[in-house]
């Protein structure tokens, strides 16, 4: 009783309410997604329940036994292991709802604990898997062995090279650590990878301007390709097309910042400004050019499955040549040969540049210098990018292709000036 009576409310009622909160949030998605007529147990009303009952579990257990803990638990996983049965009676022998109450109970306790950060990160999680539960359904279904066969691939590869490979560096510049390297290929292959599972998961017959959001995220390049390629043998799409190219291709700028800031946080900061310049300057082109009047639908656009040896193995070349290159030329050359190996290496890859530049800030460059160079290899990718719409698609879409890059190039210049 004593020890009850020394609980500090002030600390425990945030706790309490933030418990309240999490199982209000999953209630409210059980409770949409319920059938009418379902009598299993678990809504809007009894999720909070279930989370303050673990909250309240945790903070009896605190001040007596765990074994209090463990006894309401194991009551708990009764009544739900009930509710299970009832409903495989009913024809209904999925057990994500229980699965759900029992993580539910166990993230109350764990902000009566204090642990908040990973309690809100779980919930959002199981609001994921709740809430996409047909697009789930639809990823398992459209997977196809090349996937599974790449991605286990990839995986062993990347398990069994990654701890043989040497931390240390093996070139006169001081720059060529092959672990470094092999990491960051597997650091771009795998954001690659979520925005492939984005792609799955959408389906097909989805809008332009969504395929390409995820398309940014996946490959602008290839996006840029697939669109250009559709152009051909639809140019009345051709505004559409190149709006989209724009849009994918304006998403790969906080992309790369993200990727960039993992690698070196001060030169992330540093680009966070003109990147949200450009950002904005082709969120608008692009949201413009789009014809609002109607949702064009597609088939599909094609892309690769990204978890690829081929891509790995070229990715890891093309940066390592770039490093190389990169400091080849500041050393003979000074930043000015930084700057034009950074404009012609954008044309192949431009995450290969942004890694090589954040890398070689650390040791070799300045910030200002990487800075610089990476928005050199943005301006030059950008280039790119218009050019393949213009020379390989649709007459039609030329018209719209190099109008809509043009702010983009400009924001890539005007911010590189400033």
């Amino acid at each position: 009783m004593d020890a009850i009576s020394k609980i500090n409310l002030a600390e425990i009622l945030p706790r309490l309410i933030e418990a309240l909160f999490v199982g209000l949030l999953i209630g409210l998605e059980r409770e949409r997604k319920r059938k009418k007529g379902d009598l299993a147990f678990g809504g809007i009303r009894t999720t909070p329940l279930i989370a303050i009952l673990g909250f309240l579990a945790a903070m009896i257990a605190e001040v007596t036994t765990i074994f209090v803990f463990i006894a309401i638990f194991v009551s708990f996983s009764i009544l739900v292991a009930i509710s299970y049965h009832r409903s495989a009676d009913h024809g209904e022998p999925g057990a994500t709802t229980e699965l759900t109450f029992l993580i539910v109970f166990v993230l109350g306790a764990l902000i009566y604990f204090n642990y908040m950060l990973i309690s809100a990160v779980v919930a959002v999680i199981i609001l994921i898997f709740l809430t996409f539960k047909p697009q789930f359904r639809n990823f398992a279904f459209n997977i196809q062995d090349e996937d599974v066969y790449a991605t286990i691939k990839f995986a062993i590869i990347t398990i069994i090279i990654l701890p043989l490979l040497p931390d240390q560096t093996y070139d006169p510049f001081g720059v060529l650590n092959p672990r470094k390297i092999w990491y960051l290929v597997i650091l771009i292959a795998g954001i690659n990878f979520v925005g492939y599972i984005l792609f799955k998961l959408v389906g097909a017959k989805k809008g332009i301007l969504f395929l390409s959001i995820l398309g940014g995220i996946a490959s602008s390049t290839a996006t840029t390709l697939s669109f250009t390629e559709r152009s051909k043998s639809t140019p009345e799409l051709s505004r559409n097309f190149a709006a989209g190219i724009v849009l994918a291709s304006t998403i790969m700028f906080p992309r790369i910042l993200v990727i960039i800031y993992l690698l070196n946080a001060e030169l992330g900061e540093t680009l966070l400004l003109p990147v949200a310049i450009i950002f904005v300057t082709g969120i608008v082109t692009a949201l413009v050019m789009f014809n609002m009047k109607e949702e064009v639908k597609l088939d599909n656009i094609n892309l690769s499955n990204p978890f690829r040896l081929l891509f790995a193995f070229k990715f890891g070349l093309i940066f390592t040549a770039i490093l190389f290159i990169s400091s080849l030329a500041q050393h003979y050359f000074g930043d000015s040969g930084i700057y034009i190996s950074s404009f012609f290496s954008g044309f192949a890859d431009v995450d290969a540049v942004a890694l090589s530049l954040a890398d070689l800030a650390e040791i070799k460059i300045t910030l200002e210098v990487a800075f610089n160079g990476i928005l050199i290899a943005f301006f030059s990718n950008t280039l790119v990018k218009a050019g393949i719409a213009s020379i390989f698609g649709a007459r039609e879409i030329r018209k719209y292709a190099i109008p809509g890059f043009l702010p983009i190039i400009l924001s890539c210049g005007i911010a590189l000036v400033i």
